[in-house]
């Protein structure tokens, strides 16, 4: 909750019917962000940057496994749901009614508990680096560089003499006396 509206940090619209958006929901709460996108630092060539897009592409893969989760758990309340009701009867299998739909459900939550573990420590990874400073744009670059060559000029002081490297002839400066 933010402590000033007074409302969630980030709203959970399902994409399907169900819980299906788990990865992003986790990423958007732990790091109070709106959208995984938002992220300070997604989309530039920094660290912040670089984990921001695995959080991204960690968070859909677990979204994925949990929509198909879901998918196939419906499947399964159906079917379950038909041999409650006495239709089953009437639909001769070979197969089986439930089909491999149990195995399946199962292998993917084991994967979905390998995802979470791997996005909550990629989380880890992400709440331990330093505050996300934005790189100057080149205007303000150069900006920077016009005001810091003006209060030099002012100041007397050149680049040899910001270095402690007094009493040092520059190589600009004329020839060098023969010894």
């Amino acid at each position: 909750m933010s402590p000033a509206a007074g409302r969630p940090i980030a709203a959970w619209r399902p994409r399907v019917p169900g819980n299906t958006d788990l990865g992003t929901r986790l990423v958007c709460t732990t790091l109070s962000v709106e959208r995984v996108r938002d992220l300070p630092g997604h989309g530039t060539d920094t660290v912040h940057g670089a984990i921001a897009d695995q959080l991204a592409s960690a968070a859909l893969r677990l979204d994925d496994v949990q929509t198909r989760i879901v998918q196939q758990a419906s499947a399964l309340r159906d079917d379950l749901q038909r041999i409650i009701d006495g239709r089953d009867a009437d639909e001769p299998s070979v197969t089986g009614i439930l089909h491999s739909t149990p195995a399946a459900v199962d292998l993917l939550s084991a994967r979905r508990t390998e995802l979470h573990r791997a996005l909550t420590g990629l989380i880890g990874v992400y709440r331990t680096l330093p505050p996300y400073v934005p790189k100057p744009t080149p205007a303000v670059r150069r900006e920077a560089a016009r005001t810091g060559s003006k209060a030099r000029a002012a100041s007397g002081r050149t680049p040899s003499t910001e270095t402690g490297l007094t009493g040092v002839t520059p190589l600009l400066d004329g020839p060098r006396p023969r010894r």
